[in-house]
């Protein structure tokens, strides 16, 4: 992981009162993704990047509703998805833009980039200031289903890198896995301990949501 020099515009920040606890994205100007299993959300932030100081670029939401997949399965985490309208919309600039999201699946191979604030230790947590992003490499689902049985459905994707060393972790769930400049999947979950070799991190493949996504922010 290494920190970012500044914040990818789309990338958004979810605390539960005054803690971090998830990551988001920014799909428009009052629709932010992240996982269905940061049900806690509070406020969003956007143009983030040092959480330890004012960047005065960062603009504060409060979440008007959560809106989680309807078949979101919390003990397997199919469905890992949730969308959150903001309170008012917010003002897009350079650091604040939302991301084109997926129409297909990224293929096996393709390198793509996750980030967050999550722990950037593990099984230890320690947790950054700064936002931290990392290159993976997308893993097929055949050899993804084979480091996690059948824990893996049509509805994930996977990413790593096979030595280990490099994978979100906790606190960077429902943060953006990008490709090429588009949002191809959701941080959901993983092992207990992260980046440990041959076992990829797990991400809700956003293609598979396009048309509940569209639905659901046109029902506002």
């Amino acid at each position: 992981l290494h920190t970012h020099t500044h914040t990818p515009p789309w990338q958004a920040a979810i605390f539960d009162s005054y803690r971090l606890y998830c990551g988001g994205v920014l799909i428009s100007k009052d629709w932010v993704l992240t996982a269905a299993h940061c049900q806690l959300s509070t406020n969003v932030r956007l143009g983030e990047y040092n959480l330890r100081k004012l960047d005065e670029t960062e603009q504060l939401r409060m979440a008007a509703k959560l809106i989680p997949h309807p078949n979101y399965n919390s003990a397997t985490k199919d469905n890992d998805i949730m969308l959150i309208k903001l309170i008012t919309p917010v003002q897009t600039n350079d650091n604040v833009q939302p991301i084109e999201l997926a129409s297909s699946a990224a293929p096996p191979g393709s390198v793509c980039q996750v980030s967050g604030w999550g722990t950037t230790t593990s099984p230890q947590p320690s947790f950054p200031a700064m936002l931290q992003c990392a290159n993976l490499r997308i893993i097929s689902a055949a050899e993804c289903r084979r480091e996690y049985s059948n824990l893996v459905t049509d509805n994930m994707l996977c990413a790593g890198v096979p030595q280990g060393g490099i994978d979100s972790c906790q606190g960077d769930s429902g943060g953006p896995l990008i490709c090429d400049g588009i949002l191809q999947g959701i941080v959901s979950w993983g092992l207990e301990e992260c980046a440990q070799p041959n076992k990829p991190g797990v991400y809700t493949k956003v293609s598979k949501y396009i048309k509940w996504i569209q639905q659901t922010v046109r029902g506002g």
